[in-house]
């Protein structure tokens, strides 16, 4: 029964980030006219999230014994893998598309957002303990 919870709740959120990304290519690519340039800008967009990402990775790293250090990596392969699976289950539906790539870019925006605000969370928590 919980692992239907899961799987219920994984494809909950995967359709509500399928719409997040929709919006938040909508809402950061105002000025572009062409599906090309959408796509570029989603792209620029999606770097920026990850470079931040990279930043909160490495703080978090910072205050870890290598041996959680090893755990934390190992996790956050995990994540990446689960992400792009779970963009590309999401973006299916424009597969083959002009819309495809702003739909992936979008969806692994926003995952990659709250992996960043989850990984500064649990700094805090480890800071303020």
């Amino acid at each position: 029964m919980n692992h239907i919870k899961k799987v219920g709740g994984l494809a909950l959120l995967s359709s509500g980030l399928f719409v997040s990304a929709q919006a938040f290519a909508a809402n950061t690519c105002d000025n572009t006219y062409t599906q090309t340039d959408i796509n570029q800008c989603t792209a620029a967009e999606l770097a920026v999230e990850d470079q931040k990402l990279n930043q909160s990775y490495r703080n978090f790293q910072r205050l870890l014994d290598s041996s959680e250090k090893q755990q934390l990596k190992t996790v956050q392969l995990a994540w990446i893998d689960f992400r792009d699976k779970a963009c590309q289950f999401s973006a299916h539906s424009v597969r083959g598309g002009s819309a495809y790539q702003m739909v992936l870019n979008g969806c692994l925006t926003t995952y990659t957002q709250q992996r960043r605000m989850q990984l500064d969370a649990d700094i805090e928590n480890i800071k303020s303990n």
